[in-house]
């Protein structure tokens, strides 16, 4: 009983430090980003949708001998994001599905396949990392490029250029602020880890199970906040636009920086790889809401009860 108890504990810790020091980092990071002329939709997917933490917590996976903890925390992200995150954001606020969302989920689904194909075989290596960090470099100039635009309006461009304001005039502090970010997310990653370690034992399932649930859920965390923090300020675009942005980036560079501290041998058939090909096809979903506007309420019950009939498969199995 006490081993699961200090399991769930580290688990919890860990999902605090790894939000808290995103949070710290992505601050700051924004600030300095806010100024160089790119669209709402672009900031939403490469900034709030880069997600360091799942990087670092996949890294460390990696580096501790535990390639299919590594390997199912980034593709379990994705997973819980593109069922329960977008699932529960449908039910809390109205999300508007503009041309342009719909263009960077299909992106999104296209660098999922590519994670898929790279899976098959049951072992992630270093030359398959190279070409997914070198896709989403792609990707981030694609992005860029096409999304810049004059500066924002409103009420975000205002919050933009105070917080621009601010850290330019504590440059020192900020860079502070984003290495102790960095601390706090290395941190985070560490006791998510040890306490994904410990449930195996407890709960008796393999890494791979308790890497796309448990893990997943405790590293997904920031964005069910990025999702509230939306919803409360109005930016309901930049929910989805931080979804899709997340899952490229964990079915690239999560996967990629993983691979690289040492090759994924998850195995050939390992559910890691069914459940990526599940969360390669899922941006598709938002093809739903492209004639309306909207996405449909009645889709985010069904991503609902998606992700816990998924979750009660993998644990079953």
């Amino acid at each position: 009983m006490l081993p699961t108890l200090l399991a769930v504990l580290a688990l919890v810790l860990g999902a605090v430090l790894l939000t808290a020091g995103a949070e710290a980092f992505a601050e700051h990071v924004t600030a300095a980003s806010s100024r160089l002329g790119v669209s709402v939709l672009a900031l939403g997917i490469l900034l709030a949708g880069a997600e360091p933490e799942e990087a670092v917590t996949a890294m460390l996976a990696a580096g501790q001998g535990h390639p299919a903890l590594a390997a199912g925390d980034a593709i379990g992200a994705n997973l819980v994001i593109l069922t329960l995150t977008v699932g529960l954001a449908a039910l809390v606020t109205r999300l508007p599905v503009g041309r342009r969302v719909v263009e960077y989920a299909a992106a999104a689904s296209v660098a999922g396949a590519l994670a898929v194909l790279f899976l098959w075989n049951g072992v992630l290596g270093r030359l398959e990392a190279t070409v997914l960090l070198a896709s989403y470099v792609a990707g981030v100039v694609w992005v860029w490029r096409r999304e810049q635009e004059p500066p924002l309006l409103g009420e975000l461009a205002e919050l933009a250029e105070e917080a621009g304001e601010a850290e330019a005039e504590e440059p020192s502090r900020a860079l502070l602020v984003v290495l102790l970010g960095l601390l706090g997310m290395v941190a985070g990653g560490f006791f998510a880890v040890r306490g994904a370690e410990g449930l195996v034992d407890a709960f008796g399932v393999t890494e791979s199970v308790v890497g796309l649930t448990v893990l997943a859920l405790a590293t997904s965390a920031e964005m069910v906040a990025l999702v509230l923090a939306a919803h409360r300020r109005g930016l309901t675009e930049i929910a989805l636009a931080g979804a899709v942005g997340s899952v490229a980036y964990n079915a690239t560079v999560s996967l990629g920086l993983a691979a690289w501290v040492d090759p994924l041998a998850i195995g050939r058939g390992s559910p890691v790889t069914t459940v990526a090909l599940a969360t390669a096809v899922l941006p598709l979903v938002l093809l739903a809401g492209r004639r309306t506007g909207w996405f449909p309420r009645a889709l985010g019950v069904a991503l609902v009860a998606s992700y816990v009939l998924a979750a009660g498969w993998l644990f079953a199995g």
